[in-house]
């Protein structure tokens, strides 16, 4: 949820209500059941460690399977339960597409700007080009969503006639970029979980990286000399694996 204390923002509203339902006993026992329903969602014994697991930095596989086997729960359970979890799930990409979207696009509603940027979400998640994807799923719909409301705002606040300024131009690519982390972070952990899996990684490096991204980088004293050795060649490898895996994205 939002940081910010007692915020009333119409995600967090969305949030604390759908938090609720989670919480409640009856709604506990469609999602154990929903949970059992397939191999990948059967690891999970509870919708908030499914939540966890997507959600989390350090991932050690591709959640691919896992989000292929909840879109297709769409269609055996009720789209609400399936739904609300997916909504759950993309709460901080909805929030960071909120505030963006607003900060380029100030006379925008936050109410305006967030039932377009939910309903973007929803719409994406029951359509045909999402169901005949089987990889970078969350990568996808992060994509959707902020793409879509960005459309629908540049659309409903900017004349034909206006051309943007430099200033404007510069806040635009700053927003875009700050709203791709989402997408960043989900390749990420596709690429670091596969690359675990099949060996080429292994949990001590991963550890290293993580450390790496967590305390700032090699020059602030952190690491070892030794360490500082490993760790360069570890990400000359991973460049070299990165390029080879791009060059195989759909």
């Amino acid at each position: 949820m939002n940081e910010t204390p007692n915020c009333t923002c119409p995600l967090c509203l969305i949030e604390q209500k759908l938090r609720e339902e989670l919480a409640d006993p009856g709604n506990q026992e469609h999602h154990r059941i929903l949970l059992r329903s397939a191999p990948h969602l059967a690891a999970f014994r509870t919708a908030p460690d499914l939540l966890s697991h997507l959600q989390s930095p350090a991932g050690n596989s591709s959640t691919d399977p896992v989000l292929a086997e909840l879109l297709d729960a769409r269609g055996f359970f009720p789209t609400d339960l399936v739904d609300s979890l997916f909504v759950l799930l993309f709460l901080p990409v909805l929030h960071s597409t909120l505030r963006r979207v607003r900060k380029r696009y100030p006379a925008l509603s936050r109410e305006d700007t967030a039932q377009h940027a939910l309903g973007a979400l929803l719409e994406y998640l029951a359509s045909a080009r999402l169901a005949a994807r089987d990889t970078y799923l969350a990568f996808a719909i992060a994509r959707k969503v902020r793409r879509a409301t960005f459309e629908w705002a540049n659309r409903e606040a900017k004349s034909p006639l206006e051309a943007p300024r430099s200033g404007d131009l510069r806040e635009t690519n700053s927003s875009e970029s700050a709203e791709e982390s989402f997408e960043r972070g989900s390749l990420l952990r596709h690429f670091f979980g596969r690359a675990v899996d099949t060996g080429t990684l292994t949990r001590g490096e991963l550890d290293l990286l993580l450390r790496f991204k967590l305390e700032g980088g090699p020059e602030n004293g952190a690491f070892s000399n030794a360490e500082r050795q490993r760790l360069k060649r570890l990400l000359g490898k991973l460049r070299k694996l990165a390029s080879v895996d791009l060059r195989k994205r759909p």
